[in-house]
């Protein structure tokens, strides 16, 4: 203790901040306020009375004018929300790290602004995580109905069925999705808990390991394969990567980036991924099948 103190009679700390939130849910944001505005609406049926925060990046929407008055609706009409404009497309693992330091709840969802959520998909992921084994959860997707009206090629997306439920890799390394185009009931599909990775779309994990692996990998740009990365990160710390049956979305795949004619780097961020994970892959796909 120094001598000012000893003279005071005590240390003075800062007092430790109360935790008001339990979730923030980083949503990147690239155009297509059509959809975005669907995935807000659902949020709250999605949350139940869970406390939680919502961030909005913005990673330099091509439709100003469109982004500026709906920006300015939902600060006035929903409670909770922030909202980081950048000047240019800083890309998908940049926008997520970047949402992630703006609030300080101890769990992150990061949500496609296209995925639509069911009602109690929060809560049933929170409720996941209540097992401290349990470093990240997936949300379980299915493809949107010709009721959402966003025109699917229904030949790769059948409506309906299973998008999402966990990833696998074959003998070659390669991930795929498990039981894409199934039905999201099928006896299979609903024995799917522990998978190898999920899919960035729609991800809960907790701050304290994203913070402790860096968050998502920046390496890969605009984006693909850090949703991977991350899995594999944290199930290096010795946790466990779920898939939650209960925790139900839609998910308009591809949306934004075909809308605008996106190219992705697909290619040289699967270079990126297996230079970094080759060595550490395990073969799983005997597992589900």
């Amino acid at each position: 203790m120094s001598k000012r103190n000893r003279r005071n009679g005590n240390v003075k700390t800062k007092p430790i901040a109360k935790l008001t939130t339990l979730v923030d849910i980083v949503l990147p944001i690239y155009g297509r306020f059509d959809l975005l505005a669907q995935c807000l609406d659902s949020i709250p049926d999605a949350a139940g009375d869970l406390p939680y925060n919502i961030v909005l990046v913005d990673n330099n929407t091509p439709e100003k004018e469109v982004a500026d008055n709906f920006y300015k609706s939902i600060s006035e009409s929903v409670q909770n929300v922030f909202v980081i404009r950048n000047k240019e497309n800083m890309g998908f693992p940049y926008a997520c790290n970047q949402g992630a330091k703006r609030k300080f709840s101890p769990l992150l969802y990061f949500l496609n602004s296209d995925v639509i959520l069911k009602k109690d998909a929060i809560v049933n992921l929170v409720k996941a995580m209540d097992d401290p084994k349990i470093g990240i959860v997936g949300t379980k997707l299915v493809f949107p109905d010709s009721a959402s009206g966003v025109k699917q090629d229904t030949a790769i997306r059948p409506a309906g069925k299973v998008q999402h439920v966990g990833l696998c890799t074959n003998i070659r390394g390669d991930f795929y999705h498990v039981f894409i185009g199934w039905s999201p009931e099928h006896p299979k599909v609903m024995k799917v808990w522990e998978v190898y990775a999920v899919t960035g779309a729609a991800l809960m994990t907790r701050r304290k390991l994203f913070d402790q692996v860096g968050g998502f990998y920046l390496g890969y740009g605009l984006g693909t394969w850090e949703d991977l990365d991350l899995c594999l990160s944290i199930r290096e710390l010795g946790y466990n990567v779920i898939i939650s049956q209960e925790a139900v979305g839609t998910h308009h795949t591809g949306a934004t980036a075909e809308y605008y004619k996106m190219p992705y780097p697909m290619d040289q961020n699967r270079l990126i991924f297996m230079s970094r994970w080759a060595k550490n892959l395990n073969y799983t796909e005997s597992n589900h099948l």
